[in-house]
């Protein structure tokens, strides 16, 4: 039996394009769904990576990227459409027989959050527990990367300090 294959999404994002890179410096076979092609995905295709042209928002272009696939990771940018996302993967996933699923969240995923986002993400959650696939949620609660953003870097530039959450008029 050879090494499992690993499907990303995201993988032109920061954390899908670190993940998969990571993979495929272990010998691992990564297929990485995307949007859309570009440069990024063309470094990836150089790196070893499938790339594969999909929406997270169809649901059969999410199960045919997640035939003969072991693993996946799922992340869905901050913006409508990740309830909807999270439904199609965790069911094409299931038919798929995926034996792991990582979900990327965020560390305010709650019922209760006044914040949209973070109450989807929270749903999106017990989505992928309702569903029998095994599933890790991760909820980070920052990205160190995030200082080197152009508004946050030139704020701590210009005062010395990190100020976090960021200030308004840091952009």
């Amino acid at each position: 039996m050879g090494k499992p294959k690993f499907l990303l999404t995201g993988s032109t994002g920061d954390t899908g394009r670190n993940a998969t890179h990571k993979l495929l410096e272990q010998g691992f076979d990564v297929r990485a769904l995307i949007h859309k092609e570009d440069e990024r995905s063309a470094k990836l295709s150089a790196a070893g990576a499938e790339i594969v042209v999909g929406d997270l928002l169809n649901l059969e272009e999410v199960r045919s990227a997640l035939d003969g696939i072991a693993a996946a990771y799922f992340v869905f940018p901050i913006q409508p459409g990740l309830i909807e996302a999270t439904v199609y993967f965790a069911q094409a996933a299931k038919e798929a027989g995926i034996g792991a699923v990582v979900n990327m969240s965020q560390i305010s995923a709650r019922r209760e959050s006044e914040s949209h986002a973070a109450r989807d993400h929270w749903i999106a959650e017990r989505v992928f527990d309702w569903s029998g696939v095994p599933v890790t949620h991760l909820r980070p609660t920052f990205f160190a990367e995030w200082l080197l953003y152009p508004g946050n870097r030139n704020a701590i530039v210009e005062r010395g300090v990190i100020e976090m959450p960021p200030r308004a008029d840091s952009g």
